[in-house]
């Protein structure tokens, strides 16, 4: 399967493997059966809005590996000529680091996750992309990345990484397989990338 197929196709298919799978274990217990098959188990939870202060998500991820999540908040004092979002970590420890990114300075040569998450969000918000485009790009050049990082070490939210490179990586191994609507796909998120 190519990137693209991870993709565009993420949620998708993954909600489609899971509830078949789901009909087919004989228990009934999917996570526990996803456990066994990758010998860990998960305690990330996906956080939404935040009630008590009025805060919005608009993007919130889980990286299961990790036993981590993120997301990223539109404040209820947000103002659109000056984006600044609120990004909330959370650890496999359940510990909370939060940041308040101004998106007119990230640069996405070289930034960490939570600021692309902030950046591709916005983008997304902003009417520059869909979620597919923006944000579901970034999720998935994170995931390349982190597949790379685990084999040589750790890898945190906080990591700074060009995720252009990345981008131009992932469009050559499209490109490689012969995958040119994804490569296309891919040359368009670089172009909301590229300043």
């Amino acid at each position: 399967m190519s990137i693209n197929g991870i993709g565009t196709a993420g949620y998708p298919v993954a909600g489609y493997e899971t509830r078949k799978t789901e009909r087919n274990v004989t228990d009934g217990s999917f996570e526990k059966q996803a456990a066994q098959a990758t010998g860990q188990t998960s305690t990330a939870i996906l956080h939404g809005s935040n009630e008590e202060t009025g805060d919005i998500a608009i993007c919130s991820n889980v990286d299961i590996a990790n036993n981590s999540s993120i997301t990223v908040y539109k404040t209820q004092d947000f103002d659109p000529g000056n984006p600044v979002y609120k990004v909330k970590t959370w650890d496999k420890d359940g510990n909370v680091t939060e940041r308040i990114i101004d998106v007119s300075k990230v640069d996405p040569k070289n930034c960490d996750t939570a600021e692309m998450y902030a950046y591709t969000s916005h983008l997304k918000e902003s009417g520059k992309g869909s979620f597919e485009d923006t944000v579901l790009k970034a999720a998935v050049a994170k995931a390349v990345k982190n597949a790379e990082q685990r084999n040589s070490g750790s890898w945190s939210f906080s990591t700074k990484m060009n995720w252009v490179d990345i981008v131009k990586d992932i469009m050559q191994s499209e490109y490689s397989y012969g995958d040119l609507k994804g490569y296309m796909e891919w040359q368009k998120f670089l172009g909301l990338l590229d300043k």
